[in-house]
C-alpha cells in the first residue's frame, strides 16, 4: 500500500512540474500571436502586382523595422495583435495593408504600443491616421483617471505619415522607437 502510494506521488510531482515547467516559457516569434502579421505580410508581398510602386531599395520591412525595435530596447510585454482584433475595435482595413505590426504591451499598466502600417496605396493613409487616432484616444481614456504617469506618455503621442507608412508610438522610448522606424522606412 505504501509502495503504490509513493508511486502515485511520483507520477503526481512529475506530471506537476511538466506543466508548470510548459506554462513559464515566455512567447517566442513561432507562436501565432507574433506570426499572424508577419505570415499576413508574406502573402501579401506574393500578391503584390505590377502596377503597384515598388518599395525603395534602402527600406526594410516592417518586420524588420518591428524585429529591431525588439532587440535594441526592452519593451514592456509587447503581444503582436491579430487581424480581427484591429479591424473589430479599431476599424483597421488590412486589405489596405501592405505590411503591418499592431503591438500592445499585455500589461494593463502600461499604455506602450507600437504600430507601424504600410498602405498599398497613399489614398488610403489619411483613413488609416484615423483609426491610429482612435487607439490614442482609446488609450488616453483609459489611463486618465487612473495611472496619471501612463496618460502623460500617451498625452504626448502623435500619428505620423511618411509616404505610403503610418506609424504611432506610445512609450516612454518613443524617440528611440520612432528613430528606428524612421531609418528603416527611408
Amino acid at each position: 500500500m505504501k509502495r503504490t502510494c509513493f508511486f502515485n506521488l511520483c507520477i503526481c510531482t512529475i506530471s506537476a512540474a511538466f506543466i508548470l515547467g510548459s506554462c513559464g516559457q515566455a512567447e517566442t516569434p513561432d507562436t501565432p500571436a507574433a506570426t499572424t502579421a508577419s505570415s499576413f505580410a508574406a502573402e501579401e508581398e506574393a500578391t503584390t502586382s505590377a502596377d503597384e510602386p515598388a518599395p525603395s531599395e534602402s527600406s526594410k520591412s516592417i518586420q524588420d523595422i518591428y524585429a529591431e525595435i525588439t532587440e535594441k530596447l526592452a519593451l514592456n510585454a509587447p503581444m503582436v495583435l491579430p487581424d480581427e482584433f484591429i479591424s473589430n475595435y479599431y476599424g483597421v482595413d488590412v486589405s489596405t495593408l501592405d505590411e503591418y505590426v499592431f503591438s500592445m504591451s499585455e500589461a494593463a499598466i502600461s499604455a506602450e504600443t507600437v504600430v507601424i502600417l504600410k498602405a498599398k496605396d497613399t489614398g488610403s493613409t489619411d483613413d488609416l491616421a484615423a483609426s491610429l487616432q482612435t487607439v490614442i484616444d482609446q488609450k488616453r481614456s483609459e489611463m486618465e483617471n487612473y495611472l496619471p504617469d501612463q496618460f502623460q506618455i500617451v498625452d504626448k503621442s502623435s500619428v505620423h505619415v511618411e509616404g505610403n507608412y503610418v506609424y504611432l508610438v506610445i512609450s516612454e522610448q518613443a524617440d528611440a522607437i520612432s528613430q528606428i522606424i524612421l531609418d528603416g522606412i527611408r
